[in-house]
Protein backbone atom coordinates (compact mmCIF):
# COMPACT_ATOMS: atom_id res chain seq x y z
CA UNK A 1 0.00 0.00 0.00
CA UNK A 2 1.75 3.75 -0.87
CA UNK A 3 2.22 6.15 1.96
CA UNK A 4 -1.07 8.32 0.60
CA UNK A 5 -2.75 5.30 1.11
CA UNK A 6 -2.02 4.59 4.56
CA UNK A 7 -2.55 8.15 5.49
CA UNK A 8 -6.03 7.97 3.85
CA UNK A 9 -6.61 4.71 5.81
CA UNK A 10 -5.10 6.47 9.14
CA UNK A 11 -7.41 9.42 8.59
CA UNK A 12 -10.74 7.80 8.15
CA UNK A 13 -9.89 5.84 11.54
CA UNK A 14 -9.61 8.74 13.20
CA UNK A 15 -12.56 10.26 11.87
CA UNK A 16 -14.55 7.23 13.12
CA UNK A 17 -12.81 7.52 16.68
CA UNK A 18 -13.82 11.21 16.99
CA UNK A 19 -17.62 10.29 16.37
CA UNK A 20 -17.76 7.79 19.60
CA UNK A 21 -15.11 9.81 21.80
CA UNK A 22 -16.52 11.49 24.66
CA UNK A 23 -12.93 12.32 26.95
CA UNK A 24 -12.04 16.22 26.16
CA UNK A 25 -8.39 15.48 26.57
CA UNK A 26 -8.68 12.40 24.09
CA UNK A 27 -10.98 14.62 21.62
CA UNK A 28 -8.69 17.46 21.48
CA UNK A 29 -5.38 14.86 20.93
CA UNK A 30 -7.53 13.26 17.63
CA UNK A 31 -8.22 16.77 16.30
CA UNK A 32 -4.73 17.08 16.40
CA UNK A 33 -3.88 14.14 14.70
CA UNK A 34 -6.41 14.76 12.23
CA UNK A 35 -4.82 18.07 11.08
CA UNK A 36 -1.47 16.50 11.17
CA UNK A 37 -2.93 13.73 8.78
CA UNK A 38 -4.43 16.50 6.29
CA UNK A 39 -1.42 18.03 6.30
CA UNK A 40 0.49 14.97 5.22
CA UNK A 41 -1.23 14.16 2.57
CA UNK A 42 -0.80 18.06 1.32
CA UNK A 43 -4.70 18.40 1.75
CA UNK A 44 -3.71 22.14 3.30
CA UNK A 45 -7.18 23.70 2.77
CA UNK A 46 -8.96 20.89 4.71
CA UNK A 47 -6.37 20.78 7.56
CA UNK A 48 -7.18 24.67 7.97
CA UNK A 49 -10.49 24.10 8.16
CA UNK A 50 -10.22 21.77 10.73
CA UNK A 51 -7.83 23.91 12.61
CA UNK A 52 -10.66 26.44 12.81
CA UNK A 53 -13.12 23.93 14.16
CA UNK A 54 -10.26 23.05 16.89
CA UNK A 55 -9.98 26.77 18.15
CA UNK A 56 -13.82 27.19 17.95
CA UNK A 57 -14.59 24.13 19.80
CA UNK A 58 -11.33 25.02 21.98
CA UNK A 59 -11.12 28.69 22.32
CA UNK A 60 -9.06 28.41 25.76
CA UNK A 61 -6.11 25.92 24.80
CA UNK A 62 -3.37 27.19 23.64
CA UNK A 63 -2.02 24.33 21.82
CA UNK A 64 -5.26 24.35 18.90
CA UNK A 65 -3.48 27.94 18.27
CA UNK A 66 -0.12 26.95 17.78
CA UNK A 67 -1.56 23.86 15.59
CA UNK A 68 -3.68 25.80 13.34
CA UNK A 69 -0.60 28.43 13.15
CA UNK A 70 1.82 25.65 11.66
CA UNK A 71 -0.92 25.11 9.12
CA UNK A 72 -1.51 28.48 8.27
CA UNK A 73 2.70 28.57 7.86
CA UNK A 74 2.38 25.83 5.15
CA UNK A 75 -0.10 27.88 3.28
CA UNK A 76 2.15 30.98 3.34
CA UNK A 77 -0.53 32.71 5.64
CA UNK A 78 2.87 34.36 7.76
CA UNK A 79 0.89 37.41 9.65
CA UNK A 80 -2.50 34.99 10.26
CA UNK A 81 0.17 32.59 11.60
CA UNK A 82 1.99 35.13 13.26
CA UNK A 83 -0.97 36.19 15.26
CA UNK A 84 -2.25 32.73 16.41
CA UNK A 85 1.09 31.69 17.72
CA UNK A 86 1.11 34.83 19.66
CA UNK A 87 -2.15 33.81 20.97
CA UNK A 88 -1.09 30.81 22.11
CA UNK A 89 1.75 32.04 23.85
CA UNK A 90 -0.57 34.87 25.85
CA UNK A 91 -2.92 31.75 26.90
CA UNK A 92 -0.03 29.94 28.27
CA UNK A 93 1.24 33.02 29.99
CA UNK A 94 -2.49 33.00 31.40
CA UNK A 95 -2.42 29.49 32.37
CA UNK A 96 0.89 30.02 34.03
CA UNK A 97 3.14 28.28 31.90
CA UNK A 98 5.51 30.64 31.00
CA UNK A 99 8.20 28.56 29.22
CA UNK A 100 5.87 27.40 26.72
CA UNK A 101 4.91 30.84 26.19
CA UNK A 102 8.86 31.73 25.65
CA UNK A 103 9.35 28.54 23.45
CA UNK A 104 6.76 30.32 21.25
CA UNK A 105 7.93 33.84 21.72
CA UNK A 106 11.28 33.06 20.79
CA UNK A 107 10.95 30.51 18.36
CA UNK A 108 8.17 30.75 15.38
CA UNK A 109 7.06 34.49 16.50
CA UNK A 110 10.52 35.74 16.60
CA UNK A 111 11.65 33.88 13.58
CA UNK A 112 8.46 35.32 11.64
CA UNK A 113 9.28 38.93 13.23
CA UNK A 114 12.66 38.87 11.88
CA UNK A 115 11.36 38.23 8.37
CA UNK A 116 9.49 41.42 8.42
CA UNK A 117 12.90 43.24 9.89
CA UNK A 118 10.99 44.37 13.01
CA UNK A 119 13.86 43.85 15.10
CA UNK A 120 12.01 45.99 17.65
CA UNK A 121 9.57 43.39 18.60
CA UNK A 122 12.16 40.67 18.50
CA UNK A 123 13.98 42.13 21.33
CA UNK A 124 10.83 42.39 23.33
CA UNK A 125 10.00 38.87 22.58
CA UNK A 126 13.61 37.98 24.44
CA UNK A 127 13.20 36.71 27.87
CA UNK A 128 16.78 37.66 28.91
CA UNK A 129 16.34 34.74 32.16
CA UNK A 130 17.23 32.36 29.80
CA UNK A 131 20.51 31.32 27.40
CA UNK A 132 18.44 31.34 24.59
CA UNK A 133 16.69 34.96 25.02
CA UNK A 134 19.86 36.56 25.55
CA UNK A 135 21.74 35.18 22.44
CA UNK A 136 18.85 36.11 20.19
CA UNK A 137 19.01 39.54 22.42
CA UNK A 138 22.56 40.08 20.65
CA UNK A 139 21.27 39.16 17.46
CA UNK A 140 18.43 41.35 16.90
CA UNK A 141 20.52 44.70 18.62
CA UNK A 142 23.55 43.35 16.02
CA UNK A 143 20.88 43.69 13.02
CA UNK A 144 19.58 46.65 14.29
CA UNK A 145 23.13 47.86 14.25
CA UNK A 146 24.24 47.98 17.98
CA UNK A 147 27.39 47.05 19.65
CA UNK A 148 26.76 44.18 21.88
CA UNK A 149 28.76 42.20 24.39
CA UNK A 150 28.55 37.90 24.00
CA UNK A 151 28.12 35.87 26.93
CA UNK A 152 31.14 33.86 27.25
CA UNK A 153 29.48 30.27 26.71
CA UNK A 154 26.04 28.43 26.05
CA UNK A 155 24.81 24.97 28.10
CA UNK A 156 21.28 25.08 26.03
CA UNK A 157 22.20 23.74 22.43
CA UNK A 158 20.38 26.01 19.61
CA UNK A 159 21.58 28.82 22.15
CA UNK A 160 25.13 27.56 21.68
CA UNK A 161 24.57 27.19 17.60
CA UNK A 162 23.76 30.51 17.31
CA UNK A 163 26.23 32.49 19.52
CA UNK A 164 28.54 30.70 17.34
CA UNK A 165 27.39 32.62 14.19
CA UNK A 166 27.56 35.75 16.61
CA UNK A 167 31.16 34.87 17.44
CA UNK A 168 32.45 34.68 13.85
CA UNK A 169 30.52 38.10 13.10
CA UNK A 170 32.92 39.72 16.11
CA UNK A 171 36.52 37.85 14.85
CA UNK A 172 36.15 33.97 15.52
CA UNK A 173 37.37 31.89 12.07
CA UNK A 174 34.16 30.86 10.32
CA UNK A 175 35.61 27.45 9.37
CA UNK A 176 33.91 25.81 11.74
CA UNK A 177 30.63 26.55 10.76
CA UNK A 178 30.20 23.96 8.24
CA UNK A 179 31.41 21.40 10.43
CA UNK A 180 28.18 22.64 12.79
CA UNK A 181 26.11 21.81 10.12
CA UNK A 182 26.86 18.49 9.22
CA UNK A 183 26.41 17.84 12.34
CA UNK A 184 22.90 19.38 12.45
CA UNK A 185 20.22 16.86 11.26
CA UNK A 186 16.40 17.47 11.67
CA UNK A 187 16.07 19.26 14.76
CA UNK A 188 15.13 22.83 14.54
CA UNK A 189 14.66 22.99 10.61
CA UNK A 190 13.87 26.71 10.85
CA UNK A 191 17.08 27.87 12.90
CA UNK A 192 19.28 25.37 11.10
CA UNK A 193 18.05 27.02 7.53
CA UNK A 194 19.14 30.48 9.17
CA UNK A 195 22.23 28.96 10.18
CA UNK A 196 23.08 27.80 6.84
CA UNK A 197 22.24 30.52 5.17
CA UNK A 198 24.21 33.16 7.26
CA UNK A 199 27.06 30.70 7.12
CA UNK A 200 27.40 30.89 3.40
CA UNK A 201 27.17 35.18 3.38
CA UNK A 202 30.10 34.95 5.70
CA UNK A 203 31.84 32.33 4.05
CA UNK A 204 31.52 34.50 1.22
CA UNK A 205 32.40 38.02 2.76
CA UNK A 206 36.45 35.82 3.78
CA UNK A 207 36.30 35.18 -0.50
CA UNK A 208 35.61 31.41 0.99
CA UNK A 209 34.58 28.97 -1.67
CA UNK A 210 31.17 27.76 -0.83
CA UNK A 211 31.00 24.70 -3.26
CA UNK A 212 30.48 21.97 -0.35
CA UNK A 213 27.90 24.33 1.21
CA UNK A 214 25.90 22.67 -1.82
CA UNK A 215 25.14 19.50 -0.01
CA UNK A 216 23.50 20.89 3.37
CA UNK A 217 21.34 23.37 1.49
CA UNK A 218 19.81 20.40 -1.19
CA UNK A 219 19.49 18.24 2.39
CA UNK A 220 17.59 20.58 3.82
CA UNK A 221 13.76 19.01 3.86
CA UNK A 222 11.30 20.87 2.71
CA UNK A 223 9.44 23.24 3.58
CA UNK A 224 11.30 24.82 5.74
CA UNK A 225 8.35 26.83 7.76
CA UNK A 226 10.09 30.41 7.24
CA UNK A 227 8.93 33.46 4.79
CA UNK A 228 12.21 34.12 3.64
CA UNK A 229 12.89 30.25 2.98
CA UNK A 230 11.87 29.83 -0.69
CA UNK A 231 13.62 32.55 -2.30
CA UNK A 232 16.66 31.70 -0.47
CA UNK A 233 16.58 28.10 -1.48
CA UNK A 234 16.05 29.08 -4.77
CA UNK A 235 19.54 30.93 -5.40
CA UNK A 236 21.68 28.76 -3.18
CA UNK A 237 20.44 25.33 -4.67
CA UNK A 238 20.96 26.47 -8.12
CA UNK A 239 23.52 24.67 -9.69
Amino acid sequence: MTTTGQLGRQLLSIRNRIISEEKLSSLRKLRKREIQLLTELGNISAAVTSGENLISNYPSWPAGYSILADVLCRARKWEEAEKLFEKAADLYEAADNPDSAARLRMGPVYRLSEAGSDFSKCLKLCRTDNELGTVLQVRCKRQMNQKVSLPPACADWLAGKLLLLEQVRQGRSPRRLFDEVVEWKSTEPEWRWRFIVESIEIWQSHNFSTEKWRKPVKDTVIPVLDPRFTKEWSILSND
